[in-house]
């Protein structure tokens, strides 16, 4: 398509609470997020405060906003908060659970043929270093029910796997697995479990408490909207002694004393203090909470119910439109669809330029083994005349 760009859709109220580019159909909050200018605004006045007195900051004012953060978001996701930790995301919190991990000759570990590539590399990489082996569930797709996906895994599950990881919610296919029927099966047969909720705090609701698994991971820079690089870490309580982060800081020979001195367990203070780094995010979280719950009616609650909302109808309208099936069942999704094109489809890198710079749109486009496809990841600057616009874009470039 070569003709002028058309007259933008208008976003949704709530778009003026962020900085997005107006000149951009933003369609694409699953990637990176967007801070609202609230959250924007307090990691300044963070920003202020270390450079006002570093030493001050770092020695004595960091842990107490630590701890602010942490009690901020353990009601969200329903677990104590001496037992969260920060990283700097999703992938180095997988990361940091495998250098944890007592791997010998001969364990397996078991991932999904869904599983975003980064972490599934870092697994491939521990298993190698340990001598360890990785064996794939194929979970698949398109998919009819959640007992495909159950079924997948637990029929890759032997006596030699050491530890299961899947995530919450798949990052290109955007599916919601049935984590807590399948960390129960795996409990029972004292198999570790490694949640993958990259798409977890702020996209659908946790209860890390029931759920139970050995250790879960999540990204607040997603779906709650905090500065980027913010992640959490959950390590039940029986797998913290001996916990350690990616880097040891000063105080790991004293690590007993040090906390004392901060009042917090070892585990929360290794993970609070590993060096000088940019903390300001993380001390935001709270903030981005706040923030959510402030600017939204209902709060992060009802912003998810929204979400989930405009992705079912998004989708289905999308569907419709390009005369497709879905590849899943709604009760299989978050806020976050992949729908697959007609064949025929351009490839997804010619098609994705195509919406950029004939239509404005910034939404994922990626191949799959079954053709090129789409990804939303509805947030509430998102308006539904945005989605008859994408459907608009994709019949004309489709066609073409």
């Amino acid at each position: 398509m070569t003709n002028q760009t058309p007259a933008l859709p208008q976003p949704s109220q709530y778009a003026a609470h962020f900085t997005i580019d107006p000149n951009t159909v933003y369609l694409n909050h699953g990637s990176f997020g967007a801070c609202p200018r609230q959250v924007l605004d307090a990691q300044n006045t963070h920003r202020a405060r270390v450079e006002r007195d570093a030493v001050k900051f770092y020695v004595d004012d960091l842990w107490p906003m630590m701890d602010h953060s942490r009690n901020a978001l353990a009601p969200l996701i329903n677990c104590e908060p001496a037992d969260l930790v920060f990283v700097a995301n999703a992938t180095t919190g997988v990361a940091t659970i495998l250098n944890n991990l007592r791997t010998t000759l001969g364990d397996e570990i078991l991932i999904t043929n869904l599983e975003y590539p980064a972490c599934a590399n870092n697994v491939r990489r521990h298993a190698h270093q340990r001598g360890g082996t990785v064996r794939t569930a194929e979970i698949p797709w398109p998919i009819e029910s959640e007992e495909q996906a159950f079924d997948a895994i637990l029929s890759q599950v032997n006596e030699r796997t050491k530890l299961v990881m899947f995530s919450l919610i798949t990052s290109a296919t955007g599916l919601l697995l049935p984590a807590k029927r399948i960390i129960d099966a795996l409990n029972q047969r004292g198999i570790d479990i490694l949640l993958d909720a990259a798409h977890g705090p702020g996209c659908v609701p946790m209860d890390l408490t029931d759920l139970n698994a050995a250790y879960t991971t999540g990204n607040c820079h997603k779906w709650l909207c905090a500065p980027k690089g913010t992640a959490f870490l959950h390590v039940r309580r029986d797998l913290q002694h001996g916990f350690h982060p990616l880097v040891l800081s000063n105080d790991a020979e004293q690590i007993e004393t040090a906390s004392q001195r901060t009042n917090r367990s070892p585990f929360n203070h290794e993970f609070d203090y590993a060096g000088t780094d940019e903390a300001t995010g993380r001390m935001t979280i709270a903030d981005a909470i706040q923030a959510l719950n402030t600017i939204y009616p209902g709060g992060i609650h009802a912003i998810m119910e929204h979400n989930h909302a405009l992705c079912i109808q998004a989708r289905k309208m999308l569907c419709e439109s390009l005369g497709v099936r879905p590849p899943c069942p709604d009760s299989m999704l978050g806020p976050i669809a992949t729908i697959t094109l007609p064949p025929g489809s351009p490839d997804a890198r010619a098609l994705k330029a195509a919406l950029m710079d004939n239509w404005n749109i910034q939404i994922p486009v990626w191949s799959t083994p079954v053709g090129t496809s789409i990804r939303i990841s509805p947030q509430i600057y998102n308006s539904t005349d945005q989605y008859h616009y994408l459907a608009e874009a994709l019949s004309a470039e489709l066609n073409s």
